[in-house]
């Protein structure tokens, strides 16, 4: 529990970190990879060159300060960000790593000493926040563990069949290596792919959305091909498409909170290219469960 000290403490903070957000984080990054280079492999390299980590990290970090007195108001934020840490597998004692840059980086943009009360109380209260998204995020793996055909990490799964859908698009399906069950999921769920590629030092994880209906037996997804090969935000979505039947791919458990959970029996379902992925999922899953498609709208 924070005191009403650290609360009004960082409260307080909220404008001049919105002025410095992005420097903080910027800089944040480059002290955490310079420390520890070996967490480029959970970190989309794709992101950080299109500037959209640090984005986030500073959106997250603001939303933080502004709402500490009533943290009720960032619970869905929070489930978003846990579901995302989940699909590749963030764990508990990556959270010390990144508060220690991370107030490097508030401390030497803002010219404050670390035992500064500003920082002081920041400690405390990143503290507080790492150990809610560690809670969320243990739920998340359990529960997933825990799962008829459920598993934690990553599994080996096989294509078993390749669908060309457009141009630059195709979908991969994929069955389990161990021929055990998979677990099922909500539509609208993601998963993590890992891949190592021959020309690049570290792991990619991605997350593409399962694009069939749930189910016991096969994970779909529906890749497009980045035109760029060599760009960050290109090299596994072109990697997917060189891959052939009977080849591996390594996969996380589903998740995600972007899900059709509405009992609404009349959804208007939006989407834009590629994009149509999860909503595919949502109405797919809608039809087998015997739903009249007269009375679902789909807009792309």
């Amino acid at each position: 529990m924070l005191s009403q000290q650290i609360i009004d403490t960082v409260k307080s903070t909220a404008p001049i970190l919105r002025e410095h957000a992005n420097a903080i984080t910027a800089l944040f990054y480059q002290k955490l990879f310079s420390a520890h280079p070996e967490l480029l492999n959970i970190f989309n390299p794709a992101n950080q060159s299109k500037g959209e980590q640090q984005r986030a990290l500073a959106d997250a970090v603001i939303a933080y300060a502004e709402h500490i007195d009533k943290l009720e108001a960032l619970g869905q934020s929070v489930k978003r960000i846990a579901h995302k840490h989940a699909s590749v597998q963030v764990s508990p004692e990556h959270y010390p790593i990144v508060g220690k840059y991370l107030l490097q980086a508030i401390g030497e943009h803002l010219d404050l000493a670390q035992e500064d009360p500003v920082i002081a109380a920041w400690a405390q209260a990143y503290n507080a926040l790492a150990a809610i998204f560690i809670d969320v995020e243990q739920t998340i793996y359990q529960e997933n563990a825990e799962k008829l055909g459920g598993w934690h990490g990553f599994r080996a799964f096989r294509i078993v069949e390749i669908v060309a859908e457009a141009e630059q698009v195709c979908s991969l399906y994929l069955a389990p290596c161990d021929g055990k069950p998979i677990a099922t999921w909500q539509a609208g769920q993601y998963v993590g792919v890992k891949v190592e590629l021959a020309d690049i030092e570290h792991q990619q994880i991605r997350q593409y959305s399962l694009s069939n209906a749930p189910n016991n037996q096969t994970y779909r997804i529906t890749v497009r091909a980045e035109q760029n090969p060599n760009d960050p935000a290109g090299v596994v979505s072109n990697y997917l498409h060189q891959l052939q039947v009977g080849e591996q791919l390594m996969l996380q458990p589903p998740t995600g909170d972007f899900v059709d959970d509405s009992n609404d029996s009349a959804p208007i379902f939006i989407a834009g290219g590629v994009g149509i992925t999860p909503l595919l999922s949502m109405l797919l899953n809608r039809i087998n469960q015997g739903e009249d498609v007269t009375k679902l709208t789909f807009i792309q």
